[in-house]
């Protein structure tokens, strides 16, 4: 890359981060880019020629003129660089390929540490919070044990299984990657402040969000989507049949990822999601030693047929959903969940669920299975 070239790329990004940090939602910005090209070019525009695009809002217009009359590229840029946060986007060449494949790819991407190797062969390790001990040893030997064989370990820095993927990759010196549903410099959960500064320093933290952004509960689900993006096979090591693990099971499959989970007995709720993901014909982890070898094989055969292009798409990937939607979808599974519950876990009202469960299953995301009974649509 010529010296001209690099400094064009850094002018670029300043306008990427620019819109980036707006905020806004990927239903804007897809309306956005369907007509123009690039940030610059949105950047140039005034309220009249933004109002003119089809099905942007005016709180959308609003937020991008009020912004853009007090943000500084130059000096906004250079705080950012401060802060020790870099930032890619779908302009630029070193965004990662994985992420070009989602049907919602997020148009930028915040991290500290450094991006994923291209081409390197990574294992998403994900599971409870509240875990059992075995569960965590389990989680951090099957980490420990890939490190040494060079393979990265994605998850999400969420107490339990997640901490326990990410401690095991350290311990076998290897790279770590945490995405997160909050900003990169929002560290989450706050008692995981030297997990935080490991694993920027040995691998990278990633996120969708901009810097500042609290870790509300309906990021995760959607953040679920980038960590088994980044992988090229997801291990689930103790999950309930209602947990964030099966939604990011469920994208792996969607995206033609392999998974495999850790069987438990039938009593054990921390056992179910998996025991009904191995029912459903994931891969199920015997040992440590039977996993690396299936691992190996399957290393191979990716890197000799490349990453699968016709991956299974649900409806949930080809329409995109709003948040209100995401935060109940979010709260199902593949059992029935009563109404009741999802008003608990949600804090919608009556009223605005049965609009959202409406929306859902018109979408043929959801199914009421009877009265009031609602579970994710799997077919």
């Amino acid at each position: 890359m010529t010296g001209q070239q690099g400094q064009q790329e850094l002018s670029d990004q300043k306008y990427t981060y620019w819109l980036a940090a707006q905020g806004l939602a990927g239903r804007a910005l897809r309306q956005l880019f369907a007509v123009y090209q690039s940030a610059q070019e949105i950047y140039g525009q005034n309220s009249g020629q933004l109002e003119k695009v089809p099905g942007l809002l005016e709180e959308d217009v609003q937020c991008l003129i009020k912004n853009k009359q007090s943000w500084d590229l130059d000096a906004e840029w250079q705080r950012l660089a401060q802060r020790g946060i870099s930032f890619t986007s779908r302009e630029d060449a070193h965004y990662p390929a994985q992420f070009r494949e989602l049907t919602q790819a997020p148009y930028g991407v915040f991290y500290r540490g450094k991006l994923p190797e291209p081409g390197e062969f990574r294992v998403a390790i994900v599971g409870a919070r509240m875990c059992s001990e075995y569960g965590r040893s389990i989680a951090r030997e099957v980490a420990k044990e890939l490190a040494k064989h060079d393979v990265p370990i994605v998850s999400g820095m969420a107490r339990g299984i997640d901490a326990a993927g990410h401690r095991g990759a350290l311990d076998g010196g290897g790279d770590t990657y945490a995405v997160f549903g909050c900003g990169v410099d929002v560290c989450y959960p706050a008692y995981h402040g030297q997990l935080y500064a490991d694993i920027a320093g040995h691998g990278g933290i990633l996120s969708e969000y901009p810097p500042g952004t609290a870790p509300f509960a309906y990021h995760f689900p959607q953040r679920n989507r980038l960590i088994s993006a980044l992988s090229d096979v997801v291990l689930v090591v103790e999950a309930r049949v209602k947990s964030g693990s099966l939604i990011t099971a469920d994208y792996a499959l969607e995206q033609g990822r392999d998974v495999y989970a850790l069987p438990g007995r039938i009593t054990d709720s921390l056992s179910g999601g998996c025991n009904q993901l191995i029912a459903q014909g994931a891969g199920v982890l015997l040992s440590v030693e039977d996993f690396l070898e299936n691992l190996s094989v399957e290393a191979v055969r990716k890197k000799a047929s490349g990453r699968k292009k016709q991956a299974k798409k649900r409806k949930s990937e080809k329409i995109p959903l709003e948040k209100a939607e995401l935060l109940v979808y979010s709260c199902l599974g593949l059992l029935p969940v009563g109404m009741e519950e999802i008003l608990f876990k949600t804090g919608l009202d009556m009223r605005t669920a049965a609009q959202v469960l409406t929306a859902l299953q018109q979408k043929k995301q959801v199914e009421e299975i009877y009265k009031n009974h609602y579970k994710i649509l799997t077919e």
